[in-house]
């Protein structure tokens, strides 16, 4: 799931990042504060397409050099429209067909 979380991220599609994620998700991102916007508190597989769609079509987000370091971490430099930030993306939780429940995103 992880490596499907990063190639949809890198890709920028809303439409496979949100398919891996549960209906009832949580996806928390604690970067945007380190350039002085409010973080990202999404709730929700339908929030997720919705909210990454506007990110990506309106150039407000896009990550760079992903690495997957095991089957639920992973880091990449994001861009949160300001300098990018070093950040580690975290599986925190996952439903019985795999699916994404918690996904914590954090500053290194």
């Amino acid at each position: 799931m992880i490596n499907k979380v990063m190639k949809a991220l890198y890709e920028k599609d809303y439409v496979g990042l949100a398919e891996c994620f549960s209906p009832e998700c949580k996806y928390m991102d604690y970067c945007p504060s380190l350039n002085g916007n409010e973080n990202y508190f999404v709730y929700g597989k339908e929030a997720v397409e919705m909210f990454f769609r506007n990110r990506f079509v309106h150039k407000h987000f896009e990550i760079a050099s992903p690495r997957v370091e095991d089957s639920d971490t992973a880091t990449f430099f994001g861009y949160y429209d300001a300098p990018f930030v070093y950040a580690r993306l975290r599986i925190e939780k996952r439903d019985e067909q795999g699916k994404i429940v918690k996904l914590v995103v954090s500053p290194t």
